[in-house]
């Protein structure tokens, strides 16, 4: 190995001596030939140094990336030259995990003439809220989802998707059971049918399919509606009543008695909301909310005011966006944990 050569090892990854400076706009064709073995949706973004020795990715210098810190400190002048360089690439992608769970993961990347090399032995989970907002942009339009929107928006809306799509997901790919027990099977529309008198179609079917996530490893896990579940209300002022139902109040009770939320989780929740036209149930909006998003009540519609936008409500339609809230509303409903 030259004198000259980066001469250290980490995560069992050798690093070399880098060559002659890539093209600055994308990674060298090893870089993304590794990004596109790792991710079916690989993206890339160059990493960028501060004068404090800090890495972020993309334009935004909030989007500090703490592996760095564990990079042995005879390397971290030549990781930081190549880095400096160009030669640093984050590659994103959104991955199943060992729980079944999709996630963003990111890998980080350093050229090496022809060769690339990872700081890490594998990618690793980061947060939606480092992500760039070219990376968001990206990851939505891989899922064909809405991109417009500031990096804010484009952020909490991947989360959105993710938490929602992961409801939906068995919460393994290999079925267990309790020791002893026998598996058990649920008709999932036989036991909603329960609740036929207190919600409408609609509901019954969104409860039908939360169910089956529920018991997804057939161990006979089963759906239960908290008392705080459901809002009563005249929501749109027009006599008649109207409800809200906030997902947080879902929980699945497993074999064992324990019992986690099945439509929510740190981030928001499923949020459904119903109004009635003389008594009969109208269509049904089925939203998702970050915690604190808030439901506001006028004369004949209702105003949803979340972290995704600004949109009128009427008749169980979402409207186009808002630029701000109208006037002489009050709050209804604020999504919450608690």
């Amino acid at each position: 190995m030259p004198q000259s050569g980066l001469a250290f090892c980490m995560a069992a990854i050798c690093i070399l001596a880098a060559g002659a400076a890539h093209s600055m706009d994308k990674p060298s064709p090893k870089c993304q030939q590794m990004g596109s073995e790792l991710f079916e949706n690989f993206v890339a973004s160059q990493l960028h140094l501060l004068s404090d020795g800090s890495v972020f990715a993309g334009e935004g210098e909030g989007d500090t990336q703490a592996v760095f810190a564990k990079v042995p400190q005879k390397a971290q002048r030549l990781v930081e030259q190549t880095i400096r360089e160009g030669k640093g690439w984050a590659a994103f992608g959104i991955k199943t995990n060992t729980e079944n769970r999709l996630e963003v993961q990111v890998l980080y990347l350093l050229e090496d003439g022809d060769a690339c090399v990872a700081i890490q032995e594998k990618p690793e989970q980061i947060s939606t809220i480092y992500l760039p907002e070219a990376v968001s942009r990206s990851l939505l339009l891989y899922f064909r989802q809405p991109t417009y929107g500031d990096e804010v928006e484009l952020r909490s809306r991947i989360q959105a998707f993710l938490t929602k799509t992961n409801e939906n997901r068995p919460t393994s790919t290999a079925p267990r059971t309790l020791k002893g027990a026998k598996p058990r099977r649920i008709d999932a529309r036989e036991y909603v049918r329960k609740w036929q008198e207190t919600f409408p179609e609609p509901m019954l079917e969104s409860l039908v399919r939360l169910q089956d996530v529920c018991n997804a490893r057939n161990d006979g896990s089963k759906i239960e509606l908290a008392n705080n579940f459901v809002t009563s209300s005249d929501i749109d002022r027009d006599g008649d009543e109207d409800w809200i139902a906030n997902g947080y109040g879902v929980l699945c009770s497993g074999p064992d008695g324990r019992r986690r939320v099945l439509a929510g989780d740190d981030n928001g929740a499923t949020v459904w909301i119903t109004t009635s036209d003389k008594g009969v149930p109208g269509p049904m909006a089925e939203l998702r909310f970050s915690t604190g998003d808030t439901i506001w009540q006028y004369e004949g519609f209702v105003v949803v005011d979340s972290k995704m936008g600004i949109y009128p409500l009427k008749g169980g339609v979402v409207g186009n966006p808002l630029k701000s809230l109208p006037s002489g509303g009050k709050i209804l409903f604020s999504l919450s944990r608690g």
